[in-house]
Formats: structure tokens, sequence, C-alpha cells
């Protein structure tokens, strides 16, 4: 079944050929889409975290090194960075892990 559309409705985008009908296909199609679209955006976020967590720990095990930082604040910086390499390299191996699964799938 067919359904017309207004003039400047707000669904004419689901009006794929331009006839001015939206069809129960160019419905699903639009649907399609946009979930594709959804996955493709989460997907970027995941990869955006997995980098940021990696670059925070190779700017974290540079960071000891910097002649800025006092030798008394070391033993705090060692006490943290046990918590933060887990962390975030539970973060990258849990991407890793989800795009190979998904890659499978």
């Amino acid at each position: 079944m067919a359904k017309k559309l207004e003039p400047k409705s707000q669904y004419a985008e689901f009006d794929l050929d331009g006839d001015g009908t939206v069809t129960d296909d160019e419905i699903r199609r639009s649907q399609d889409m946009l979930e594709l679209e959804m996955r493709e955006e989460k997907a970027d976020t995941q990869r955006r975290m997995a980098w940021v967590a990696m670059c925070s720990m190779c700017v974290f095990a540079i960071l000891p090194l910097m002649p800025f930082v006092p030798e008394a604040r070391l033993a705090t910086l060692a006490s943290l960075s046990d918590m933060l390499f887990l962390s975030q390299a539970s973060v990258v191996g849990l991407y890793f892990g989800a795009t190979a699964y998904m890659a499978r799938k």
C-alpha cells in the first residue's frame, strides 16, 4: 500500500524514487540505511576509544622519563600506572576482540 505525502512532509526523505508516494519497501530501505549508519558511527566511536587508550598508555609510559617530573612523584606514578595500564589495555583488548568476533560472525 502506497502512502501519499503532504507537501513539504517530514517523511519526504523516505521517498527514494521521488514519485510522491512512500512504499513499505522505501521505508524498510530507509530504516536499514539508518541502522547501518548507526552501526558505523558506533564502530568509529569504539575505534577512537581504543586509539585514545593506546595513546594514553604511551604517554603515561614516557611521562616518568621527563625531566620536569620530580623523583618524589615517581612512586605515586608507579602506583597509578598499574591500574591505568590494566584498564586501558582492557579497553583496547575488548575492542580488538569484539572486532574479530564481528568479522567472523
